[in-house]
């Protein structure tokens, strides 16, 4: 069934009527009360203030959030975020409606789905490509809003904090950056006034006054003090100033406060919100970098199984460096080991390949005592000076310090005798790759980030 939603008697062509049943409602409250769950719904597109205040209640339901809206005519006032494009011919609409079938039956319907999260993953699990897009609008204090992300998190709180918490859950990935603004302290405002004041007084009564400066007497004063019948006369010596650079020059203290006579090159900047009214300085403004955003792999993961299975928490015991730091530490061996021949260190990768079938297999709990034992095993192997990291869920990287070529050979041993070991509890399911070099092995021409790249490769 389709409902179509329009405030005037109009009928969708006779070619949706051999296909669908349909029903045709003025407002959404009738609609409700016929609790009719559509294969999609399809809105007069006439007025763009009737399909804005529809789509909104849609996508503000608990039921029908995620379901496929069209409208029969596209506008440039609609919001596109919240709309699934214009009415297409009812064959390319039938292959829409047996697509969103088939990801709705993968979708695992858990309580979760009652959550602002849960019905975001399953909007955009819904949809693959869709990327979230912020749209401008002047009248809001923030410049930017995610309308999306307000329409299903009810409007309850800032959509900007909700999209920072999704960020640190890795249930969102950036996509692009767009925009990057700076916003009130206070209030986060982006409506701000930049306002020039006396370095000395801190009042605003500041003007542009010219001056000069008599290199007889030393003399500054205002330009029109110096002009006498035509001619430049300093008012103190009465000097005739006839050559810039020789006589006379202009001093960089242009300015002049007109409440307590202070002068000055350059005035401070302060910065006054105009929401909160609140004043700051330019270097106390939060920088906020507007983005696109999609679907993350971690998304994907708790939208078909229900819930995420996170390699990390078997490996707390490692105390993972953060990756940036990891590839900081990197080039700076890299750099010593080039310049100094007897310094080296030596870059070893793993990576297992079949931890998500090992999930359906195992279980979450017993891969998660597999992994946990790996770590303990790892950590053993591993002495003070030793760092490690991770690049993805199921990649780890050891940077050894003071690690030959021989020393990594025996490394590669004892590590390698581990996950034997490690493969027999996972009653010989579990799939592992390593990777290694030696600072001797490389190249002057790679930095880290380039060498963890091409080493990645390998392993996958």
């Amino acid at each position: 069934m389709l409902i179509l939603f329009s405030p005037n008697n109009i009928v969708l062509p006779d070619v949706y009527a051999n296909l669908y049943r349909i029903q045709r409602h003025s407002n959404f409250s009738e609609w409700k009360l016929t609790k009719m769950a559509p294969l999609a719904f399809i809105i007069d597109g006439e007025d763009a203030q009737y399909v804005n205040t529809i789509i909104n209640e849609i996508r503000r339901d608990d039921t029908v959030f995620a379901s496929l809206c069209f409208v029969t005519e596209s506008s440039i006032a609609l919001d596109s975020q919240l709309l699934d494009g214009q009415l297409t011919e009812p064959s390319a609409l039938q292959k829409k409606i047996s697509d969103t079938e088939g990801l709705t039956k993968s979708f695992k319907n858990t309580e979760a789905c009652i959550t602002p999260q849960g019905r975001l993953i399953k909007y955009l699990w819904l949809r693959p490509d869709f990327i979230i897009q912020p749209q401008h609008e002047w009248k809001n204090a923030r410049y930017y809003r995610y309308t999306l992300l307000e329409a299903l998190n009810n409007d309850t709180g800032d959509s900007f904090g909700w999209l920072r918490k999704l960020a640190a859950a890795r249930i969102l990935e950036p996509v692009s950056l767009i925009d990057r603004q700076r916003e009130c302290t206070h209030c986060r405002s982006a409506h701000l006034s930049f306002t020039d004041i006396c370095p000395n007084c801190f009042e605003i009564d500041i003007a542009l006054r010219p001056s000069l400066h008599c290199f007889t007497c030393g003399c500054v004063d205002a330009q029109d003090k110096f002009l006498h019948a035509g001619m430049l006369k300093c008012p103190k010596c009465n000097t005739h100033l006839r050559h810039i650079g020789s006589d006379y020059d202009r001093p960089l203290e242009n300015y002049q406060c007109q409440s307590c006579n202070h002068t000055f090159s350059e005035g401070e900047i302060r910065v006054r919100c105009a929401v909160c009214e609140k004043s700051m300085k330019p270097d106390e403004l939060v920088i906020n970098e507007i983005q696109h955003w999609r679907l993350s792999d971690r998304g994907r993961v708790i939208a078909f199984r229900g819930e995420v299975f996170d390699l990390s928490s078997g490996f707390d015991q490692l105390d993972f460096i953060s990756k940036e730091l990891f590839i900081h530490d990197l080039d700076w061996m890299m750099v010593l080991s080039h310049r100094y021949k007897n310094i080296n260190f030596s870059l070893f990768g793993i990576y297992f390949s079949n931890l998500t079938e090992l999930v359906d297999e195992i279980g979450h709990a017993r891969l998660l005592q597999v992994m946990e034992s790996f770590a303990q095993r790892l950590r053993n192997l591993l002495r003070t000076p030793d760092l490690s990291t991770r690049t993805a869920e199921n990649m780890l990287w050891l940077l050894l310090p003071n690690t030959d070529k021989q020393g990594l050979v025996g490394f590669h041993k004892r590590i390698e005798a581990s996950m034997n070991q490690l493969v027999l509890e996972s009653d010989q399911k579990l799939i592992y790759r390593f990777c290694s070099i030696s600072s001797d092995q490389l190249s002057d021409q790679e930095d880290a980030e380039l060498l963890l790249v091409r080493l990645s490769g390998e392993l996958l």
